[in-house]
């Protein structure tokens, strides 16, 4: 991925999406994750879902760059650190 900036934006629908900050107005970018809360979590959480979000994208952020993810997936330069589909990751549930 290219370098960029990011932003949260909450969108009409409801849905968080983290995305690529675009300069044309007119445009939007395309999510590169989308997070959608239920009423009852937003309900429970209050004002505080939002901060829950900047949280979670800010964690896996974290983890894409952090060194034991390159290292485990055989990536030096985490500027070019992409997931393939293909790679197996048994931990796709947690209890």
């Amino acid at each position: 991925m290219n370098e960029s900036y990011l932003e949260i934006v909450e969108l009409d629908n409801g849905e968080i999406v983290l995305r690529p900050v675009t300069l044309d107005d007119d445009k939007e970018a395309e999510p590169l994750v989308v997070l959608k809360l239920s009423k009852t979590t937003k309900s429970y959480l209050k004002d505080n879902y939002f901060e829950l979000a900047k949280h979670m994208f800010g964690a896996g952020i974290d983890y894409i760059y952090s060194d034991q993810t390159t290292r485990e997936h055989g990536f030096e330069d985490a500027d070019t650190f992409e997931f393939d589909d293909e790679l197996e990751d048994p931990d796709r549930i947690v209890h």
